[in-house]
């Protein structure tokens, strides 16, 4: 049996690398989710059908983002391991690729999303409250088209902060997530509720300040990759003429199924927010809530499940199998322990973060805010196991490029038995929506079932870039 005995000054390198990577990683994450709940709070004095409205226009641009982090990670995986063979110009040859889909995605989305907003809300807004639906239709219009424009500069700052991330230059893009938060949330404070002599413009205000707020964080690194001396950020677009179709073709083959897996699991959140707007419309602004609530807890895992990738791929693109093989246990011993310690906080905290939404709901039920309650109770229990199954989805198993077993164990579970289980239970019974919850999230079970296994296989260790 083949044995592997890592050195004293590798666990200091892993270590070093984990809180140089992963911390900033998981303060984008944060600052990101904070920009979102920021939003929610502050549109949450409105009501819970303007909290449905953006909810709902927020799944929309959701599913973007999902289907460029398929694209834009799969193709990190070759920008991660080039950079640890310290191939320049390869790397400059997926950056333009990148830029090429992006462009590509962000056009698509926003000519449905500025031109065709009655549809997209239409789709979501299934509540049999007639005097809602109109309202919820009307705001969430109103909201997404302008937030449609958005989706330009928002694809800029992805694709810029993924190559950054990937060549370990993680500290400005969090510099940059930070700076956008705090100026979100001053133009919204401004712009929604009409302070220091501006209009007060509601849901329309929460959309511009997203718009100004995303378009100079995009200027902000667009200027650091002008201003930068090193050569990784002095891309020549002209080595398009360079990249062949073998090239392109093997780009593809490992970042399309990271794509497909993406778009497809952003399309099954999509439908369980339509499923759950069978409900109500104070179900969907329920389960928005407590999407952006779980984002901020969600941040640990994000910091290290985007450092591992990052990690792995580097040491596998230098030929250092065994090393990656031994880092990629280690971090799923580290992501088991931290699941189990925030899934107990986040119970404990639970009903007191419910109390930020009471009083939204229509006829001062408190729906919303018990939901919410009860709703973060349910996924304090799957914490641990999500934790594990976004590692190897996101980390491990892609960082090596073995992304199509990893779109079977994503998408698998999660439209076999997630989707139909959320549109049976929500059009079938009259369960609450906590309890279709908790019994929808059973696809996780069986995602773990599928991925650990995997793991520990090592099909996934191996360098690509040969």
């Amino acid at each position: 049996m083949e044995t592997f005995l890592e050195s004293k000054e590798s666990k200091r390198d892993f270590y070093r690398k984990v809180i140089k990577i992963g911390t900033p990683m998981a303060l984008t994450q944060l600052m990101t989710s904070l920009l979102s709940l920021v939003d929610t709070i502050m549109v949450k004095n409105l009501g819970d059908n303007a909290v449905a409205a953006v909810g709902i226009s927020v799944s929309f641009m959701f599913l973007l983002i999902m289907v460029q982090f398929g694209f834009f990670s799969g193709l990190a995986i070759f920008v991660a391991q080039f950079w640890g063979s310290k191939d320049i110009k390869n790397m400059h040859k997926v950056f333009v690729i990148t830029v090429f889909i992006g462009a590509i995605l962000s056009t698509f989305f926003f000519l449905v999303g500025h031109f065709f907003p009655d549809t997209i809300i239409s789709i979501y807004n299934n509540g049999s409250d007639l005097a809602s639906k109109a309202e919820v239709l009307d705001l969430g219009v109103r909201y997404l088209k302008i937030a449609a424009f958005s989706y330009f500069t928002m694809t800029i700052t992805f694709t810029l902060s993924m190559y950054m991330r990937s060549v370990e230059r993680v500290m400005y893009p969090q510099i940059v997530s930070i700076s956008v938060v705090v100026l979100n949330t001053f133009l919204n404070y401004i712009l929604i509720f009409g302070n220091y002599g501006f209009p007060k413009m509601g849901v329309e205000g929460a959309a511009i300040a997203t718009l100004i707020s995303s378009f100079i964080g995009s200027l902000f690194l667009i200027g650091y990759f002008i201003k930068s001396k090193s050569e990784v950020f002095k891309i020549k677009f002209s080595v398009y003429k360079e990249i062949t179709r073998d090239f392109v073709k093997k780009l593809l083959d490992k970042s399309l199924p990271v794509a497909l897996n993406e778009a497809i699991w952003g399309l099954g959140m999509t439908a369980y927010v339509i499923a759950y707007g069978f409900i109500s419309p104070a179900s969907v602004a329920s389960a928005h809530i407590t999407n952006q609530i779980m984002g901020l807890f969600w941040a640990f895992n994000a910091g290290l499940s985007g450092a591992s990738a990052i990690m792995l791929g580097n040491k596998l693109g230098e030929g250092n199998l065994q090393i990656a093989k031994s880092w990629g246990i280690r971090f799923i011993k580290i992501l088991s322990i931290a699941g189990i310690l925030l899934g107990v906080l986040l119970f404990a905290l639970s009903d007191s973060i419910a109390q930020f939404f009471t009083n939204i709901s229509s006829g001062g039920t408190n729906e919303v805010a018990n939901n919410v309650g009860l709703i973060l109770r349910i996924f304090a229990f799957y914490i641990p196991i999500k934790f594990i199954n976004a590692y190897n989805i996101i980390g491990s198993l892609r960082s090596g490029g073995d992304t199509k077993f990893a779109l079977f164990a994503e998408i698998g579970p999660l439209w076999i038995i997630g989707v139909p289980l959320a549109f049976i239970l929500s059009l079938s019974t009259d369960l609450p929506l906590y309890i279709i919850i908790a019994i929808v999230n059973i696809e996780e079970i069986f995602k773990f079932a599928l991925l650990v296994p995997r793991f520990f296989t090592f099909k996934w260790v191996k360098n690509l870039t040969n």
